[in-house]
């Protein structure tokens, strides 16, 4: 069969799209698959306004630039969906709602105008441009503000070719949401959940027999899948809790996106990166889900490729694609990989620049490993610096490990992407003024990109167990705007992200917090805290901004011995006992004294009866002099 995989607005252009490239793969050995990338397609029809525009204009704004900010931010607000309810039901001026929610963060709803008048006629000509094909089934991936522009391409699809296949999936259309979506947009023919390589692939045999009565058995025996029988009756059938493991897992074909983007004005503006999944799932979060994550519990277990897999997969892509930017879909690394994958790419001689998202519990090897295979970004799930919170998190960490991580990605010139979440039932404002106080004392390390409140999201443990602390919550406003025919219950039904009282710190506190977090960021650029370790003594050279520049020295072999014990984070109880074990004989109050007269001088951080240290092996200024991340660099994912 002849299959169009459909790419919408607001896909991230810096990367191929993961799930399109995935099942690029999965099907082409039976059918014939192109790719349709209206991202770039659209981003394209900015570009040409911006270029014709007077100089000023809020026209003159829409350059690739807007779009990812859109992509990027657009998501927790609607905006994205928003400023294609024109092109889905036919409103001729940009909802008020739209621009308020524009406003909030930060983007011009001038320039929001501009980028609504243009989805209409971009979702009439997206049609035409994928019918000319001449495809039997098309294929809408949607993740965060993809929904309302697929639909929106949908019905112009309905209304020009009645006979092709519309099939919808992503992680928009997990669970009660696909359901939501098939069953109140009729131009909608099916509806893949979950991950989709094996059900598409048996609806398309199933669409293949060409029989619509052999067609419906077939259809009523896939696994989660969404379709409406010979009368035209709505069917949603159960999952069965089968998942591909990793050997299952096609090598993306990202042929379509490189084509496409070499070809595209686009391209002058963005690095496009290879995209790379090796895993799937989460190994933590199978085990110990954490309270505030919103991944579906059905794709939680984690599955990894073999690792000569990842290496040949990789090296591959690069090879072909002539990009040794990689971004991983993954959401936490493999640990076996530290010993396996990331040794072999050390290896292979290239000066690779890849990104991926690990545990927040590294340790020094792990951090040079990471390094020397060519990853120079890292998404290390920090989310906070105090024990309390990451334990009502479920993170298995405590605020000095996660200090030690920072302090060791850090040393490796490794750039870190991390928030600091507030907002969990049962915090408190003392474990916060206790990090508050703190923060001068890391303004070499590198700080976050800011504090956010938790957000009440379907699928994490807060919204499965209203007893957790948010049992008030409902739809967020936009979704009535973005739906505006559906009921309250279809709404909480095709929603993701749920409004809900705040919970944890209160307003002064959080202010602190953030106020905190700018001179942290204003002072990163100019500040050290290095130790270099001279004939037996250690040397620490303090020159981290908002402090007076000092210098130290450890000459007490003892001394030197308690620092480097320190370097994970221990409380005096336990370093005795280390000093101990290692033969140091020292008193029974040396240990909480030796801890205190660091403390004085601002060498260490404490929290929770622990101590650790905070100076690297070397001025890291790799990371140092390049620019602080926004929060758009976050969270593009996929």
């Amino acid at each position: 069969m002849r299959v169009t995989l459909a790419v919408m607005p607001w896909h991230l252009m810096t990367a191929p799209n993961g799930a399109a490239s995935v099942l690029a793969a999965a099907l082409a050995p039976d059918h014939e698959v192109t790719t349709y990338y209206g991202s770039i397609a659209f981003a394209e029809r900015m570009l040409a306004e911006a270029e014709t525009a007077p100089e000023g204009s809020a026209k003159a704004r829409l350059l690739p630039e807007s779009y990812m900010y859109v992509a990027e931010e657009g998501f927790t607000g609607g905006i994205g969906e928003w400023l294609f309810t024109g092109a889905l039901y036919g409103y001729p001026d940009l909802p008020d709602a739209a621009a308020g929610a524009c406003a909030a963060i930060g983007f011009s709803p001038d320039v929001a105008a501009q980028i609504f008048r243009l989805a209409a006629p971009f979702a009439a000509d997206a049609a035409e441009a994928i019918i000319a094909g001449r495809p039997d089934v098309v294929g809408f991936t949607t993740t965060f503000s993809q929904t309302v522009p697929a639909l929106a391409v949908a019905r112009r699809l309905r209304a020009l070719a009645p006979d092709v296949t519309i099939v919808f999936g992503g992680s928009n259309c997990d669970d009660t949401m696909g359901a939501a979506l098939h069953r109140n947009f009729p131009e909608i023919d099916y509806v893949v959940r979950r991950e989709g390589e094996a059900p598409l692939r048996a609806l398309l045999d199933a669409l293949a027999a060409g029989d619509a009565g052999r067609t419906d058995v077939q259809a009523g025996k896939i696994p989660g899948l969404c379709w409406r029988d010979a009368s035209g009756t709505v069917r949603a059938n159960p999952e069965d809790g089968r998942l591909p493991d990793g050997g299952d897992f096609p090598p993306m074909d990202q042929d379509a996106y490189f084509e496409r983007i070499e070809e595209s004005p686009v391209a002058d503006y963005i690095q496009p990166a290879l995209m790379m999944e090796t895993a799937r799932g989460c190994w933590w979060g199978e085990r110990h889900h954490c309270t505030f994550c919103g991944l579906s519990d059905m794709i939680l277990p984690f599955r990894s490729k073999a690792p000569d897999t990842v290496v040949e997969e990789l090296l591959a892509g690069v090879r072909r694609h002539q990009v040794l930017d990689v971004l991983t879909t993954d959401n936490i690394v493999d640990r076996t990989y530290f010993d396996t994958v990331f040794p072999a790419l050390a290896k292979s001689d290239l000066d690779l620049r890849v990104m991926y998202e690990i545990k927040s519990n590294l340790t020094p090897g792990q951090a040079r490993a990471l390094r020397g295979a060519g990853v120079i970004q890292v998404q290390p799930g920090i989310e906070n610096l105090h024990s309390l919170p990451l334990k009502l998190m479920r993170k298995g960490v405590t605020g000095t490990s996660n200090i030690a991580t920072l302090r060791e990605l850090q040393e490796q010139s490794l750039t870190v992407l991390w928030n600091y979440l507030v907002g969990f039932p049962g915090e408190t404002d003392e474990c916060y003024q206790e990090v508050i106080g703190q923060i001068p004392l890391l303004h070499h390390l590198q700080p976050p990109l800011g504090a956010h409140r938790i957000a009440l999201e379907r699928f994490n443990p807060y919204f499965d167990h209203p007893d957790l602390g948010f049992a008030e919550r409902r739809p967020r406003a936009w979704y009535r705007g973005v739906f505006p025919g559906l009921g309250e219950p279809d709404l909480a039904d095709i929603a993701y992200l749920f409004e809900t009282p705040d919970r944890g710190i209160g307003g002064a506190t959080v202010a602190a917090l953030k106020a905190a977090f700018d001179v942290w960021r204003g002072a990163y650029a100019g500040s050290s805290l290095t130790h270099r370790a001279v004939g037996g003594r250690l040397h620490l050279y303090d020159r981290r901004g908002g402090r007076r520049a000092a210098d130290h020295v450890l000459d007490d072999p003892a001394e030197v011995a308690a620092y480097a014990a320190l370097a994970r984070g221990r409380s005096p109880e336990s370093l005795a006992r280390h000093l101990s074990a290692s033969g140091w004989r020292v008193g029974d109050s040396w240990p909480a004294a030796f801890v205190d007269d660091l403390a004085a001088l601002g060498l260490v951080y404490r929290e929770s009866g622990r101590a650790v240290t905070l100076s690297t092996g070397h001025d890291a200024t790799a990371v140092r002099g390049a620019a602080i991340p926004t929060p758009a660099m976050v969270g593009a994912g996929t």
